[in-house]
């Protein structure tokens, strides 16, 4: 047995699950030591392209809001007005994405967030306002549809785009994956007061908010009271 290909296949199964705990950057290290290891053997581009389009869609345009950057995520220059280019890029993005096709994690949600892309940047009069600005709101921060979740080890609470909403989703508290099921309200927030108790459901829980530090993303960590 080619002993090359069987290490690539290996790697290839380690690579997916990194890819299933949202390790995008251990999965992409993966992927690329695949293809340097077997160049044949497939997978390792589906992966790629599926950790290129969900890196991109976790990089807002702009630190204070969380707006989709859909050059980005076509993995185009965003000054290209190349109507033709845009079509090409989608149609290899579509090609490697589609979920009839692509049998990892993510695949399906990495081709909603292309054909999104495609459907706005592929309309002259979308286009035109995309580029022009956008809507604003009347604080002037950008619109974006989002959800809070929680991770049922730790109790850490996080904000993400709607598009991840029951995505399998990665901790970065304590490491561990769980379901972002959308928590209906969050706890009143005490004027003034950066960390508090509140008591939530059958525990009362302490919760501090803070800012990541990467892209504005917001959490607000938890912990039981004693």
């Amino acid at each position: 047995m080619n002993t090359n290909r069987a290490e690539a296949e290996r790697l290839l199964e380690i690579g997916e699950e990194l890819l299933q705990k949202r390790d995008l950057k251990g999965s992409r290290e993966l992927a690329i030591l695949v293809q340097e290891t077997e160049p044949l053997l497939e997978g390792s581009d589906q992966i790629l392209a599926i950790v290129d389009v969900l890196e991109a869609a976790e990089k807002p345009l702009n630190l204070n809001n969380h707006h989709l950057d859909w050059y980005a995520i076509l993995q185009i220059n965003r000054s290209s007005q190349d109507l033709n280019l845009i079509k090409k890029q989608y149609r290899t993005l579509a090609l490697l994405l589609h979920p009839d096709k692509n049998p990892f994690s993510f695949a399906e949600l990495a081709f909603k967030l292309v054909s999104d892309a495609w459907a706005v940047l592929s309309d002259p009069a979308q286009k035109a306002q995309y580029d022009k600005g956008f809507e604003f709101e009347n604080d002037g921060a950008l619109c974006l549809e989002v959800f809070w979740t929680a991770c049922p080890y730790c109790y850490r609470l996080y904000e993400y785009a709607k598009v991840y909403e029951g995505c399998c989703l990665m901790c970065q508290n304590c490491d561990k994956s769980f379901h972002g099921v959308s928590i209906p309200s969050l706890p009143p927030i005490v004027p003034g007061q950066e960390a508090y108790y509140v008591s939530w459901g059958m525990f009362p829980m302490g919760f501090v908010f803070e800012n990541l530090g990467n892209g504005g993303d917001v959490v607000a960590s938890a912990t039981r009271k004693r």
